[in-house]
């Protein structure tokens, strides 16, 4: 498994996590813990997707169109994932 395919699955993870379990927690349980603590690691994976995009987009010579998709999808629960597959 390649390294642009793990941190676009982390990111999802993140992602998912985030959606579905730390913000419900947040707003109907009335703890925001889950937040604190994915929030930051969802970020951090998210910004390391983006750079992981723009380094391949340039190794591999992708164009233009292929790294805005591939940035665009960064934004889309599963976006990533079918990036990485391609």
């Amino acid at each position: 498994m390649t390294f642009f395919r793990i941190i676009a699955y982390a990111e999802v993870v993140s992602y998912l996590l985030l959606l579905f379990v730390a913000v419900p927690l947040k707003y109907l349980a009335d703890n925001p813990l889950g937040v604190r603590i994915l929030g930051p690691i969802h970020g951090i994976l998210f910004m390391l997707y983006i750079l992981v995009v723009f380094r391949r987009s340039a190794a591999e010579g992708w164009p233009f169109r292929r790294t805005a998709w591939a940035l665009f999808a960064s934004i889309l629960p599963l976006g990533p994932i079918g990036v990485a597959k391609k």
